[in-house]
């Protein structure tokens, strides 16, 4: 049995899933340590909580980088594999660099403020970059385990790479973000392209209602953690975190599904993270007031459990979105990122303004209590109107049977084909790019002529003719042809 589970989720992953799962675990790390010693010039003794110029400057960056991709994806200017991830790490590379070799020199030329843009703008360049190696596949077992497997990766590599003194960290976190170029670049060698929607914006709207709720989750925790670990920095003796919970944290919680996945061989399905996972797990803050003094240690690392936990099955609902609306993830990974960063600058700006009340720390803890009751509340709602919706939709009316004679509208041509390849791509289960090299085949089109409408090299589009070839049965493009005939 336990063979034959091991092979159950073999079957799911694509050749390229290690290389998708080291790339994505490397990013996470940059990202993390980036954020939290921002580029290695100083660290605060509480990691989540970093330098306030430093995290303003983030989140300027982050948001104002969201917005020109959002821009660009709704232009339909960013194509496919059009981020470059390359000069974003580079940028991070150099600035490691010039840490490690000029330490008192680099604040002669950046403020910290400065180095938040910095990464702001790296970090969504780069989690583009990953989401789009996630994205392809038909598969859902394989990105979560890939998301969950990273997360539970990190703490390692970062335990490993906090093992060097400075200024050799500083060196090592530049050769990482060269390893990581080099194998983003790979992966979108032998990745396949995802699509670029002809009407973005309806597309990403079919997106967005099915990601809603896991871009609320995810951004409602965010605001949530930046208001407890804001206050927690400025009362240090209510509320600590532990210094390593947000590295076990993910560790904890990454455990947990590749366990669920491994003996279920199912990944989470969304009816059950809607319902259940995302509220309780944010329900863990509900015991900050009860317990926050005297377990704080082991609750802060509960708390980066629940975090982490939401944080992974948010995107994992994103790409699966993406997926299934054949969609980019540019769009809907541009909101998603807005609205956590959105949120955690809200949560910290409440934090910082509880934090510096005089009249003690009991309303704080009752105003994050109100702050997650409201938002497990809205959740129900949401849920209830989505169910309730449903359920007004209008039945079908009986069939009324009359003598009349109505002339039926003659479909184009157009119509006919565009028909016929949905039914080809669903019967034959083809990918977006096979269906795409379908229409160039059923119009009489050369694999030149069909590689250069696609932007693929002429090698490429023989190949997917070949698979297309394949999966129809046939030999020869004529016997295309002759299926739109049938």
């Amino acid at each position: 049995m336990l063979e034959g589970k091991i092979a159950e989720i073999r079957k799911a992953f694509a050749p390229s899933a290690a290389l998708v799962l080291a790339v994505y675990s490397l990013y996470r790390v940059i990202s993390f340590s980036s954020y939290t010693t921002n580029f290695a010039t100083f660290a605060e003794p509480l990691g989540y909580v970093s330098n306030g110029q430093f995290m303003i400057g983030a989140g300027v960056g982050n948001v104002g980088a969201c917005l020109v991709v959002l821009v660009l994806y709704a232009r339909r200017w960013l194509k496919p594999f059009g981020t470059n991830a390359t000069a974003a790490l580079a940028v991070t590379a150099v600035v490691y660099v010039v840490n490690a070799l000029f330490p008192e020199k680099l604040f002669d030329v950046l403020s910290a403020g400065g180095l938040g843009v910095i990464w702001g703008v790296v970090v969504t360049v780069l989690s583009l970059s990953c989401a789009e190696l996630l994205v392809p596949g038909k598969s859902p077992v394989a990105p979560i385990v890939q998301l969950a497997v990273s997360a539970f990766l990190m703490p390692f590599i970062i335990t490993g790479f906090d093992l060097f003194p400075r200024p050799w960290g500083s060196l090592v976190y530049a050769g990482a973000c060269v390893l990581v170029a080099v194998l983003i670049a790979w992966g979108r060698r032998i990745q396949k392209p995802g699509p670029c929607p002809q009407r973005p914006l309806a597309t990403l709207r079919k997106t967005l209602r099915e990601s809603a709720i896991p871009i609320l989750a995810a951004s409602s925790f965010e605001l949530v953690v930046g208001l407890v670990n804001t206050y927690a920095s400025l009362n240090r003796d209510s509320f600590v975190i532990a210094d390593n919970a947000p590295v076990w944290g993910p560790a904890i919680c990454s455990a947990l599904v590749i366990l669920f996945v491994f003996f279920t061989s199912r990944a989470p399905r969304q009816g059950i993270v809607y319902n259940v996972v995302f509220p309780g797990v944010i329900a863990v803050f509900l015991l900050l007031p009860f317990f926050g003094d005297r377990l704080s240690a082991a609750l802060s690392t509960v708390i980066y459990s629940a975090y982490s936990f939401t944080m992974m099955l948010s995107l994992y609902c994103v790409v699966i979105a993406c997926r299934r609306s054949n969609d980019s993830c540019y769009g809907i990974m541009a909101i998603y990122g807005m609205s956590r960063r959105l949120f955690l600058m809200a949560g910290l700006a409440l934090g910082w303004y509880f934090g510096n009340l005089t009249e003690g720390g009991t309303f704080v803890r009752v105003t994050i209590v109100c702050v997650v009751s409201v938002y497990i509340l809205g959740m129900v709602v949401g849920l209830r109107s989505i169910v309730a919706s449903r359920r007004r939709q209008p039945q079908p009316e009986p069939v009324v049977v009359v003598e009349r004679v109505t002339e039926r509208v003659t479909e184009t041509f157009e119509q006919s084909m565009e028909r016929r390849v949905d039914e080809l791509t669903e019967r034959y289960q083809l990918s977006p790019r096979e269906r795409d090299v379908l229409v160039g085949l059923a119009q009489g089109h050369t694999a030149a002529a069909i590689a250069e409408s696609l932007h693929l090299s002429t090698s490429t589009a023989q190949g997917y003719i070949k698979s297309l070839y394949v999966k129809l049965g046939v030999n020869k493009k004529q016997q295309v042809i002759d299926l739109f005939k049938s």
